[in-house]
C-alpha cells in the first residue's frame, strides 16, 4: 500500500514546494518594488531596450512580456508595436506590476497592460491567452528565477503564432573582479543568493538552454553575448542598489548581530575596486537568446 501512496504524496509535496517558492519570489520583489530602478543606477532599463531591439518587433504585433517587473521590457516593447499592436506584461509580484502600470501611464502607452499573474503558466483572467495568440514572447532577466523554466518555455511555444519569436535575456559570467566582494559576504548569510542557479538549471550554459528551447519545439536558436556595464557613484549607491534588487534576498538572511561585520568585510573589498573619484563599475556578460516557432 505504501508503494501506491508514495507517488501521490511526492507529487503533492513537489507542488507545495513550487507554490512556496513562487510565493517567496512574489514577496521578495514586493519588498524591492518601492526602490527598484529608483536609486540612480542605469541597469535594467538599458537591458530591456536591448532585448526589444534584438526581438525586432514591428507595428501591430501582439507581444507578451513574462516577468515584466517595473516595465523595463514592456515599455519599449509597447512603443515598438505601436497603437495598432498590444503589449501585455505579467508578473507574480503585485508591487512590481503597480510600478509597471505607473510607467505605462506616464508614457501614455494605453495599448499596453501589466497584470498580476504567474508568468510561468500565463493563465490570465483579464486577457485572452490561447494557442497562437502572440507574435512574440519576451523574458528580460527573469526566466532563470522561475521554478520550472522548461515548463514555461513549452507554454510560450504554444502561445506563439507559427513563425513567432521568443527573446530571452539572461546572465553570463559576472565580473570576475567582484568575486572577492561576494566571497567576503558569503560567511555571514544563511541563505543562497537569489541568482544562485540550481544544479539542474538550463541557464548554466548556452548549450543547455539551447537544448531546452529545441526540445520545446523552437528552431533557429541563437545567442549573442554582450557586456553589461553598471556604474555606481560610490559605495553608498551600490548598497542602495543591492537592497533595491533581488540581491537583497541574501542580505536579509544575515543576522542582525552580524550585519556590521558583514558590511565591513564587503566595504573592505569594495575599497579595492574604487576609481580615484570613489566610483565603482561592474562589467558582466549578458546573453540575448532568440528562437522561433516553426511556421
Amino acid at each position: 500500500m505504501s508503494d501506491t501512496v508514495r507517488p501521490a504524496t511526492t507529487e503533492r509535496a513537489r507542488r507545495e514546494d513550487i507554490g512556496d517558492r513562487k510565493r517567496a519570489l512574489a514577496q521578495l520583489f514586493d519588498r524591492s518594488a518601492p526602490t527598484y530602478e529608483r536609486v540612480g543606477v542605469e541597469h535594467f532599463a538599458d537591458l530591456g531596450r536591448r532585448l526589444v531591439a534584438y526581438a525586432e518587433l514591428t507595428g501591430g504585433q501582439r507581444v507578451l512580456d513574462v516577468g515584466c517587473g517595473t516595465g523595463a521590457v514592456l515599455v519599449p516593447a509597447a512603443r515598438a508595436v505601436g497603437e495598432r499592436g498590444e503589449a501585455i506584461g505579467v508578473d507574480i509580484s503585485a508591487g512590481m506590476v503597480a510600478r509597471a502600470r505607473e510607467e505605462l501611464t506616464r508614457h501614455g502607452l494605453h495599448h499596453a497592460r501589466a497584470l498580476v499573474g504567474d508568468a510561468e503558466t500565463v493563465a490570465l483572467e483579464d486577457a485572452p491567452v490561447g494557442p497562437g495568440s502572440f507574435d512574440a514572447v519576451l523574458a528580460g532577466i527573469s526566466l532563470f528565477f522561475f521554478p520550472r523554466p522548461r515548463t514555461a518555455v513549452a507554454r510560450y511555444h504554444r502561445l506563439l503564432k507559427p513563425g513567432g519569436r521568443i527573446a530571452v535575456s539572461w546572465w553570463g559570467r559576472p565580473d570576475p573582479r567582484w568575486d572577492r566582494v561576494f566571497a567576503a559576504s558569503a560567511p555571514y548569510g544563511r541563505g543562497p543568493s537569489s541568482h544562485a542557479l540550481p544544479d539542474d538549471s538550463p541557464f548554466r550554459s548556452i548549450e543547455t538552454f539551447h537544448a531546452v528551447l529545441s526540445t520545446a519545439g523552437f528552431t533557429d536558436v541563437e545567442t549573442t553575448e554582450e557586456d553589461c556595464v553598471t556604474r555606481f557613484a560610490n559605495r553608498e549607491q551600490w548598497w542602495s542598489w543591492v537592497w533595491s534588487t533581488a540581491g537583497r534576498q541574501f542580505w536579509e538572511t544575515v543576522p542582525e548581530e552580524s550585519r556590521a561585520a558583514a558590511e565591513a568585510a564587503v566595504n573592505a573589498e569594495l575599497a579595492g575596486l574604487e576609481s580615484p573619484d570613489g566610483g565603482l563599475y561592474s562589467t558582466s556578460k549578458v546573453r540575448f537568446t532568440l528562437a522561433r516557432r516553426e511556421r
